[in-house]
């Protein structure tokens, strides 16, 4: 099967886990702890806010443990190549998981999924991208233009968060509550609520370094009360990591490939009417674009069967429900997906 069906196979399900990450922002947020809270300067929200969007430390190492539950289907049975891609993708959205970041300014950044013995890894350095599978033995390779930021260069922290309250900021309360102790620093508590109660979230809690002003830990709770993602560091280090963490050469034996931008992939509007219609704003935002059912791979294909069918006035359809994100994959090649009831997302559909 050509690498081209295998991309549009795959889109939705990437669409889908993109969704959820976009909700937790940092993938993650707020631990409580036995140790008595820190007494730290009063701060209001909007104090808080201006200091993490001002936060520029020299260097940044951390160890952070990752726990989702978000109630995703099951693709255990599914084989080949494609199947090994969609469990990666859904992988990260369920069960626990220990992530190691090291940043030095806004070119330098390493983000690393250990599991066991076996590392899949981001490495920026400089215009230098890796893309990084000790278990497949498998290097992707990029160099990275003036000004463009790939969507597989790693992220930090402090820039997740900017870029979640960029999108919500309007539709949410933010306010503060109390101090906290992450990875044996201080920190402040900021929480943020949707306005909107038909977003299937309920709060997203930001534990920041109260010295540093970097964001240590995070926990999405959903409308029911239940934690659906939470991360927090486990260690932390302020000090610029040697130049050698951001220097990466394949292993002998390793099989290179140098990455290729996708069909439509760019931040500007695609040429074949594929960019996702957006309908609603901030957290119950519903994203509604194209996908071509009869290119659908054997993994995509297998994978829409087993989900449950739904239909209304809008057509007929597959429904993907998590406790954080919902998705219906339409029989006429639709795709609405959002932080939202399906009702919301049958809404969109009809006006589309």
């Amino acid at each position: 099967m050509s690498t081209g069906r295998n991309a549009v196979g795959r889109r939705w399900v990437w669409m889908v886990a993109a969704g959820a990450l976009a909700v937790a922002g940092f993938t993650g947020l707020s631990v409580r702890s036995a140790v008595a809270e820190p007494v730290l300067p009063p701060l209001t929200p909007a104090e808080l806010l201006a200091k993490v969007a001002q936060a520029q430390p020299a260097g940044f190492s951390a160890t952070f443990e990752q726990r989702s539950d978000l109630g995703l289907p099951s693709v255990s049975g599914i084989g080949g190549s494609e199947g090994d891609d969609l469990q990666t993708a859904l992988s990260m959205l369920t069960g626990n998981h220990t992530i190691r970041v090291w940043l030095a300014g806004p070119d330098h950044a390493r983000v690393a999924l250990v599991d066991g013995s076996t590392e899949t890894a981001a490495i920026r350095n400089g215009d230098q991208l890796w893309l990084w599978s000790s278990e497949k033995q498998q290097a992707r390779h990029a160099t990275i233009k003036a000004g463009e930021k790939p969507a597989t260069t790693p992220m930090s922290p402090t820039e997740a968060v900017q870029r979640l309250l960029a999108a919500v900021e309007p539709s949410t309360d933010v306010t503060t509550s109390g101090t906290g102790m992450v990875a044996g620093r201080p920190v402040y508590q900021l929480v943020l609520t949707p306005k909107d109660h038909a977003s299937l979230v309920g709060q997203v809690r930001i534990s920041v370094d109260a010295t540093e002003f970097v964001p240590l830990a995070a926990r999405v709770v959903a409308d029911d009360g239940s934690d659906a993602l939470s991360v927090a560091a486990t260690s932390v280090d302020f000090t610029r990591p040697a130049d050698s963490i951001f220097a990466f050469t394949p292993p002998p034996g390793a099989e290179v490939t140098q990455l290729k931008p996708p069909a439509g992939a760019s931040e500007h509007p695609a040429k074949d009417g594929t960019k996702p219609t957006v309908v609603g704003s901030g957290w119950t935002t519903v994203a509604v674009t194209k996908f071509d059912v009869s290119k659908a791979d054997q993994t995509a294909s297998a994978l829409l069967k087993s989900l449950p069918e739904v239909s209304g006035s809008w057509g007929h359809g597959r429904l993907l429900s998590t406790t954080l994100v919902n998705a219906v994959i339409t029989d006429d090649g639709r795709v609405a997906v959002g932080s939202v009831t399906p009702e919301r997302l049958y809404a969109a559909l009809a006006t589309r």
